[in-house]
């Protein structure tokens, strides 16, 4: 299982080698069977697949220890399903080996839970793909020999080092296609039938099973292809919520509940390194700094100072600063000393933009936290968006009343309101002739949207001179 991801790839060429001999025999206008079929037109699932599995490759690649221990089991799952298995019994199945095992499934087991499903349905299909090649040229294999023998006989078609027990496709062709071709053929049925019974084996048997394999056959490709298109659909997200014993406990912090996904992964992230450092499981790490009275962030993200990187910053913008201007002022002017002061700025803030464009580079980025306001604005979170603006006439407050219309028209939701905040120009006296115009006519076009929007959405607020 070492090399669980290379049988992937390896799996994936074979089966596109099969797909690409069907579709030869199509195009030859030969009947491929059902089964065969459904690998024809449902090909294209199996590379968008295997191209997701490409892109994350060398992520899989460190999780393959997970990922091995994440096979048998799952593998045992689909067994027990067929290979036909939606969301919701997937969450039921790991929530029982949850139970059952005592196991608390960790972020990395959970996230590699459904790359672990592409390699294991793409090694059934691979093994359902060989078994269907081996009938298909059991099947040319037949109607070679009729087409090429004048006299045929049993022998023909079964010589003394055939190994009955493992050809039973090979015997349903024979008696299939033997049948197709009239009386000639009674003699070598009656041989086959006696053949069979001095091995202790019944011709019908055989052709019952056969006929059993190709439906169980039909059945597990359109699982197998159905349960790949339900793939794309599965969510790593709703699958933490669901499964994940540390997801649920931080789930009851409310703001945790309301962030949005690359929030909620940046703490998860944190959870897992700091757990690591401390030595414990992800689950007991958060149960140790959980406390309901306070947002977990402010336990996963403490504020630690930065004196000494700001002294490290400024020390080595001055040394290296010092150091260049000392030895460039030798090559400018009389006295040195005035060239080094010259130099100083210039060379200071040169280094100080290399340096900070090394710095993006070098220390990684920290994301801002947010909440999740996509499906709207709740109303314990109100929100005004306020322009200031200097008014001075109407043609102003239209200008400026027009934009926060527009904003409103592409942020559509409730608990969101717009207000144009009017500054005075600056004036002698503390009040102007036009100041009630301009205050009376906002306050009327203000009115005004909201009686078009049926809302009151809209405000304006006119400052005093001091």
């Amino acid at each position: 299982m070492a090399n669980i991801i290379k049988n992937f790839f390896k799996e994936f060429e074979e089966i596109t080698d099969y797909y690409n001999f069907l579709v030869n025999k199509t195009k030859n206008h030969e009947y491929v069977e059902i089964t065969n079929e459904w690998l024809i037109d449902n090909y294209y699932i199996l590379v968008e697949h295997k191209n997701n599995i490409l892109c994350e490759k060398k992520q899989l690649k460190k999780n393959i220890k997970v990922i091995t221990e994440n096979y048998y089991f799952l593998k045992n799952i689909l067994n027990k399903k067929n290979y036909n298995i939606d969301f919701r019994y997937l969450v039921e199945e790991l929530k029982k080996y949850q139970k059952e095992n005592n196991k608390i499934f960790t972020y990395k087991e959970l996230s590699s839970v459904f790359p672990t499903l592409i390699l294991i349905y793409t090694d059934r299909l691979a093994t359902l793909c060989k078994e269907e090649h081996n009938r298909l040229l059991n099947k040319e294999k037949v109607a070679t020999i009729i087409k090429n023998n004048e006299n045929l006989t049993l022998k023909s078609f079964i010589n003394d080092s055939f190994d009955i027990s493992s050809n039973s496709n090979y015997l349903f062709e024979i008696n299939n296609q033997l049948s197709k071709i009239g009386s000639n053929s009674n003699e070598i049925f009656k041989d086959l039938n006696e053949y069979l019974k001095e091995n202790s084996i019944s011709l019908k048997e055989v052709i019952n099973e056969e006929y059993q394999k190709r439906i169980d056959n039909n059945i597990l490709v359109a699982n197998i292809f159905s349960d790949f298109k339900e793939f794309f659909e599965f969510s790593c997200e709703e699958l933490f919520e669901k499964v994940s014993k540390t997801e649920k406990k931080l789930l009851e912090d409310p703001y945790y509940k309301a962030m949005t996904m690359e929030s909620k992964l940046d703490y998860r992230e944190q959870i897992v390194r700091q757990a690591r450092k401390k030595h414990m499981g992800e689950y007991a790490y958060l149960e140790k700094i959980f406390d309901p009275e306070e947002h977990i962030g402010f336990q996963l993200f403490k504020q630690t100072r930065n004196t000494w990187k700001v002294i490290s910053y400024l020390s080595t913008l001055f040394v290296l600063t010092s150091i260049i201007c000392y030895f460039l002022s030798a090559y400018l002017i009389k006295p040195r000393i005035l060239g080094f002061i010259l130099l100083y700025i210039p060379i200071s803030q040169l280094l100080k933009q290399i340096i900070n464009e090394l710095l993006i580079y070098i220390v990684p980025t920290r994301s801002i936290h947010k909440l999740d306001y996509s499906k709207g604005i709740p109303k314990e979170s109100k929100t005004m968006v306020v322009i200031p603006t200097i008014v001075a006439n109407k043609e102003k407050i239209k200008e400026m009343f027009d934009t926060l219309e527009s904003f409103y028209l592409v942020n559509k939701t409730d608990n969101l309101y717009f207000t144009l905040l009017g500054d005075v120009k600056a004036s002698d006296t503390k009040v102007m002739d036009y100041d009630k115009e301009i205050s009376d006519y906002g306050k009327e076009y203000a009115e005004k949207l909201n009686a078009k929007y049926k809302k009151d959405l809209f405000y304006f607020m006119y400052r005093k001179r001091l």
